[in-house]
């Protein structure tokens, strides 16, 4: 089996700052779930239980006035909401499950491309967890039209993000010359296993951005 080029990475020493990056992307993650606990004490309170479900002190621990789990907005529970009550609590619900499913798509990207492009990925991340919050205000606030600024301004950091990330992938991986490599084993005479003239990420290589 042909050798695969070894890839050293050096990591510029603003990397640290897109890993704090990402954690303040999940704590936001988290906060804007935790507006959800307010806004089911709110609406399914004990007052709650009592009108729409006398018999919930019979049930014993299957139901409690616990702020309506297991309900998610779409059940028995959340069916008992006025119209009123009932966008409210789904808009907080969809500001916070929007922000889950879009985790591993800004988190993933914003890792890869800070190793090539740190000052611009991180810059990029602040846009995105700005523009997040502006996405989740105006949902709450607002509805799916009030998220409409929010999202145009974290999708424009979402695609400079990929963007770097997938030419990052691309570069290391020597292009389709190396994807050739890796599919069909095609030995490489350039490099070996422990060749010094590997590729070498640095800040040579990209000045600017590192």
């Amino acid at each position: 089996m042909a050798p695969i080029a070894e890839t050293k990475i050096v990591l510029a020493e603003g990397y640290a700052w897109i890993l704090l990056e990402a954690v303040i992307i999940c704590i936001h993650m988290l906060i804007t779930g935790m507006t959800m606990a307010s806004v089911r004490k709110r609406f399914f309170s004990k007052d709650f239980y009592e009108k729409h479900f006398p018999q919930y002190k019979q049930l014993g621990k299957v139901m409690k006035p616990d702020g309506g789990y297991p309900d998610d907005g779409q059940g028995r529970l959340a069916d008992k909401l006025s119209d009123e009550d009932w966008f409210t609590f789904n808009n907080y619900r969809r500001a916070h499950m929007n922000y889950l499913e879009g985790g591993f798509a800004v988190i993933v990207p914003l890792l890869i491309s800070g190793l090539s492009y740190t000052r611009v990925a991180f810059i990029a991340g602040l846009v995105y967890i700005v523009a997040r919050e502006i996405y989740s205000q105006g949902y709450r606030r607002s509805g799916s039209k009030g998220r409409l600024i929010g999202a145009l301004i974290l999708d424009a950091a979402l695609l400079t993000l990929w963007s770097m990330a997938l030419y990052t992938c691309f570069h290391w991986g020597n292009g389709l010359g190396g994807l050739q490599r890796l599919l069909f084993l095609i030995s490489n005479n350039r490099y070996s296993i422990f060749d010094e003239r590997a590729f070498l990420l640095t800040r040579s290589r990209f000045p600017f951005f590192l």
